[in-house]
């Protein structure tokens, strides 16, 4: 289809970035994800521009286009001037992309440096300013010091396709340790992400996981990603899915916990909905997640496909950000003690 803002301006539509746009911009963030447009246009005259427009339903969203390489959102406001209503002030930043200025109609300067998000109450579902939160924190530098949310499991609950757009939004942001560890701190995963707050629950051996338990080595190794790929980071989000089912056998503590693991994945993904095809790459790096430790010393006919597969690199970096996670310590004498069992096997 025809470049979405090209459109516009075929169509004498004016518009702005708003939001995570504009932010993107001032921070200099790379890209991503949707785009949001402000824009004083009726959704009439939006309609009439785009034979694709659909309906979210979702908050902060008036309407939203498909198009080849993104997806489009749309804020109708009543002043050109103003920015869409939003829950915290930073999202009030404006930026013209045909002058190439931002505009300020708040005057949040301080706010967009400061560490600390001001919220400003709206009326919308409860779950709006806990969501956006997080996404605001793990997009950029702010924290959740001094937001007092709490899940409130009577009150409204965010569709699944908001939820799946969220996960990927935090997902694909620079710090998604920081948003999920917040959502797990209000108690939103409990009620709606049960697959994950269960890994809240499983402790690890402190000697070779000082993070604690299961959910703050997950936390960890997304720390140590190269970079935000969607898929890499499902899958470094979903790797030790299957200890909370997993068996002590022996020394294994969590023995089979990779193939336990793999229904659990897929259960969870396809829940929220995710592409079959997408949940298909998932699941083969969680299932294969453990074997570059071992491959050195596997038959080729037990690794062959697995290094055949277009996934291969995506399942080394997940090995990477997951041994990165270790303690220093045991990460020299795991080394040591694979370098030593390689050479033995040659």
């Amino acid at each position: 289809m025809l470049d979405p803002l090209a459109r516009l301006r075929e169509e004498k539509i004016a518009y702005q970035f708003c939001g995570y746009s504009s932010l993107d911009r001032y921070f200099r963030v790379k890209e991503k994800g949707s785009l949001y447009i402000s824009t004083d246009s009726s959704v009439i005259s939006l309609a009439k521009a785009f034979d694709n427009l659909q309906f979210p339903g979702f908050p902060l969203e008036d309407v939203s286009i498909d198009s080849e390489d993104r997806r489009v959102v749309f804020r109708c406001v009543e002043r050109f001037d103003r920015p869409p209503e939003n829950p915290y002030t930073v999202l009030g930043l404006l930026y013209d992309p045909e002058r190439d200025v931002f505009k300020d109609p708040l005057g949040i300067r301080t706010d967009l440096r400061s560490q600390t998000l001001s919220y400003t109450p709206d009326g919308g579902p409860s779950w709006v300013p806990l969501c956006e939160a997080a996404k605001l924190v793990s997009r950029y530098h702010y924290t959740t010091k001094g937001l007092e949310f709490q899940w409130n499991p009577r009150g409204e609950i965010p569709p699944l396709s908001y939820q799946k757009d969220l996960l990927t939004a935090l997902l694909t942001a620079r710090y998604p340790e920081k948003g999920l560890a917040f959502l797990n701190e209000t108690g939103f995963l409990e009620p709606l992400w049960p697959e994950l707050a269960v890994m809240t629950r499983i402790p690890h051996v402190k000697d070779y996981h000082p993070e604690g338990n299961v959910w703050e080595h997950t936390l960890e190794t997304l720390r140590y990603r190269k970079n935000p790929d969607f898929t890499l980071s499902l899958g470094l989000l979903l790797h030790d899915i299957g200890k909370a089912d997993a068996e002590a056998v022996g020394e294994r503590r969590f023995d089979r916990h990779s193939e336990i693991g793999v229904g659990a994945a897929a259960r969870f993904l396809r829940r929220l909905g995710f592409d079959a095809r997408l949940i298909e790459d998932v699941v083969f790096l969680v299932r294969y997640h453990m074997m570059p430790a071992a491959i050195a010393r596997l038959p080729e006919f037990r690794t062959e496909k697995v290094m055949e597969s277009p996934l291969f690199p995506v399942l080394l970096e997940l090995y990477r950000a997951d041994l990165s996670s270790l303690s220093p310590r045991i990460l020299v004498g795991t080394v040591e003690k694979r370098f030593s069992q390689n050479r033995r096997d040659e």
